[in-house]
């Protein structure tokens, strides 16, 4: 196998990484659209925990997804934002959950 193709199978196994988790592109969805810190997220997602959001979250940080910023305050606050290649899987996450919602509504149409 040539060096190329090593790369371009290792590059797709991580985005298989990313997105192996069901709540993957909800939550980058809802990046997308501007939520950014982990409340908003899990209100606008129902049936996400804590817990999966934040392993979620860290895991999309590690592969460069997201950037984590972290306030200095009295309640700490953190927000997440999506990166150049974030906002790129964002985007296929939108047109995902549009797809989504037109099959549901046509599901419940008929």
């Amino acid at each position: 196998m040539t060096n190329d193709r090593i790369d371009r199978a290792e590059a797709f196994h991580r985005v298989s990484d990313v997105l192996g988790c069901k709540w993957t592109l909800a939550v980058m969805a809802e990046l997308q659209r501007g939520a950014s810190r982990p409340s908003q997220i899990e209100r606008a997602l129902p049936g996400l925990t804590s817990k999966v959001l934040s392993d979620r979250l860290r895991k999309l940080e590690h592969f460069g997804l997201v950037e984590r910023e972290a306030f200095a305050e009295v309640p700490p606050r953190v927000e997440y934002t999506l990166t150049g290649r974030g906002r790129e899987l964002g985007a296929l996450a939108e047109r995902v959950d549009a797809f989504v919602h037109a099959w549901s509504d046509a599901e419940h149409a008929g």
